[in-house]
């Protein structure tokens, strides 16, 4: 290794590592017809009048044709031909093209959502709805959040969405399982009684609210809703079921046995048939109707011990939170509770955000099991979000003398050690999580950041070439390798890193024009001209390819070239001064040579004047002879 001992970093690989290090500027020409463009769509929506997208589509036709503006109008109206495969795709090319068009990105997380791509739809509806407020991105972002549990967060988009849903009662229900998920019962009810005022067909709202009156203990009530749900759609087994299990719970047989049938179910004639039904259902994933075998059997036989529990498991299974916390809670009331059970106790509750009640939960469930891995992992991290290092580390610190195999734990261990500035702590647990997982990336990228932060470049190498094995496209990683090599002036190994990351990135301006840059350093000039020119031909205007290819053209001798080069430099980047520096001395040395050509001109024109004098005194001189 040829690294430095001490500090002392030469200029020359300094000046590299700078322009290496620096991007580039995108710059705001004064009308750059593209961004006009994209100015010319940012009112136009599915709404608009066919006027007005046919103005805009003329407009956008004449400034920027094949720009993120005139994808962003035709993805628009394969949209409203129903083609929304091919829309997607215009709609993907137009934020691609130009990001700032918020409306591209709030359609296409539209149509993400509605083929059910939830998590790709959030990034753009998030994107979208950073810069134009609409109640429809809110109002799906509420719905991926919703079905995400994240119950909090589903909410504060549906209050954005509310506003301009007055008469939405699909809003309402949205709105009343995420309170149901929060165990906040009375918003629940009180926001499914206006959905019903608003939309007295609603069966979500109907089913939903018979099932706070049955968990209340209003079965009347409770009875009421599923009659009238069960008259508007009589052939519907699910309401019929329903009703059967009301009728159970109401103590009517009879009544119950035929709301059975019609639910097209032979009723369980004992609890053993519950728990095989229960069982038989949970292999096939139906949660929901395992936990009303588990339910109509504690009908029956309500002491029925580790029932409960069972259905908490059933009931977490089917996202019904706040039905399993009561299920578990009602497990522990009777003292039938367990390590699992405090565990999903505390997961339900970190859900919900009471991160108190999950924290004694998880360590009520350590309590009876100190093996509960996941338990104290999980207490662990709570203690590491409040900023409680010290208890962080110390429930890691069991976990890995426990369960000494897993080296996810160590790189947690890690992470707290660093965070803490027990820097040679954190290198040990690195290093035993890649001993436990030499593919761990994230590890080797752990590592090798607190050996550079030791002035260590040797060991931080050695990490760093093994997450780009891993990841070739690893950004920070291959930066981090480039500072390296440049600062120990490995400038072939620098060259090789920069040809790698120009081949995986082809359509990144900025690394041809970088790769570049390291062959003008070494003096490849034809090289350097090549890969400022294929940035441009990505980038037309950018600006440090641009103000690199005219020092090029400078330094051999075609200076009409580089004032052309440095002058678009200049108009793609005002803020960049070299350019501005570079005119201002070609101008300065052709004003010179223009006064030097004068001043000589001038001296050639003086000597054949007095040449000419001087004959013409010699001959009046014969004359006088």
């Amino acid at each position: 290794m040829n690294y430095q001992k001490n500090n002392r970093i030469y200029r020359p690989a300094l000046l590299l590592l700078g322009l290496l290090s620096c991007g580039f500027t995108w710059g705001t020409p004064a009308k750059d017809p593209c961004v006009e463009a994209g100015e010319a769509v940012q009112e136009i929506t599915r709404l608009s009048s066919a006027d007005e997208r046919l103005e805009a589509e003329k407009k956008v036709e004449k400034l920027c044709a094949g720009g993120g503006a005139a994808h962003y109008l035709k993805g628009l109206a394969l949209e409203a031909a129903q083609r929304k495969e091919e829309a997607v795709e215009e709609y993907r090319t137009a934020v691609k093209q130009e990001p700032k068009l918020a409306e591209a990105h709030g359609r296409l997380g539209l149509l993400l959502f509605e083929k059910g791509a939830r998590e790709e739809a959030s990034v753009e509806l998030f994107e979208a709805s950073k810069s134009k407020a609409d109640p429809a991105y809110a109002r799906a972002l509420g719905d991926i959040f919703q079905a995400a549990q994240l119950y909090a967060l589903a909410l504060s988009q549906y209050q954005q969405a509310l506003p301009q849903s007055g008469n939405d009662a699909k809003l309402r229900v949205g709105m009343a399982r995420g309170y149901l998920g929060l165990g906040d019962r009375a918003k629940a009810r009180d926001l499914l009684v206006e959905a019903l005022r608003l939309d007295p067909a609603s069966l979500s709202a109907r089913l939903e609210l018979a099932e706070i009156y049955q968990g209340d203990k209003r079965y009347q009530e409770a009875l009421e809703q599923l009659r009238q749900a069960g008259t508007a759609h009589p052939g519907d087994r699910d309401i019929h079921f329903r009703l059967a299990r009301l009728l159970d719970l109401m103590g009517e047989a009879k009544l119950a046995d035929a709301q059975y049938r019609q639910a097209g179910m032979e009723r369980a004639s004992s609890p053993e048939d519950h728990m095989k039904k229960a069982a038989l259902y949970q292999q096939g994933t139906a949660f929901l109707k395992a936990a009303r075998e588990y339910q109509a059997l504690l009908l029956k036989q309500p002491d029925a011990p580790g029932v409960r529990e069972k259905l908490g498991d059933a009931l977490l299974a089917a996202g019904h939170d706040g039905e399993a916390i009561a299920a578990y809670g009602e497990a522990l009331r009777r003292k039938e509770g367990s390590s699992a059970v405090l565990y999903n106790l505390g997961t339900l509750y970190e859900r919900k955000g009471d991160l108190d009640q999950a924290m004694r939960n998880f360590s009520e469930a350590i309590r009876l099991d100190p093996e509960n891995g996941d338990a104290r992992r999980r207490l662990a991290d709570i203690h590491s979000v409040r900023g409680d290092s010290d208890a962080a580390i110390a429930q890691y610190r069991e976990l890995v003398s426990r369960h000494g195999d897993n080296p996810l734990s160590y790189y947690k261990l890690a992470r707290l050690y660093e965070q803490d500035r027990k820097y040679s702590e954190a290198i040990a647990a690195y290093a035993k999580a890649i001993e436990l997982d030499k593919d761990s990336e994230v590890a080797h990228q752990g590592i090798a950041r607190l050996y550079l932060k030791r002035k260590q470049p040797e060991e931080a190498e050695k990490h760093l070439v093994e997450v780009l094995r891993l990841d070739p496209k690893h950004a920070e990683a291959r930066e981090l390798l480039i500072s390296l090599y440049v600062k120990a002036r490995r400038y072939d190994d620098t060259v090789k890193l920069l040809k790698t990351s120009a081949e995986l990135n082809p359509e990144s301006a900025n690394d041809q024009y970088r790769l570049g840059v390291i062959y003008a350093f070494r003096g490849i000039n034809d090289g350097a001209r090549e890969q400022y020119q294929k940035a441009l031909a990505l980038k037309p205007d950018h600006a440090r390819a641009l103000n690199a290819l005219g020092k090029l053209y400078l330094r051999i001798g075609e200076k009409e070239k580089a004032r052309e080069a440095l002058a678009a430099a200049r108009k793609a980047d005002p803020d960049l001064l070299e350019p501005v520096e570079l005119l201002s001395k070609l101008d300065l040395k052709k004003q010179q040579k223009k006064q030097e050509y004068r001043k000589h001109h001038a001296k050639k024109t003086k000597g054949k004047k007095v040449s000419k004098e001087h004959k013409g005194k010699s001959k009046k001189k014969k004359g006088r002879r």
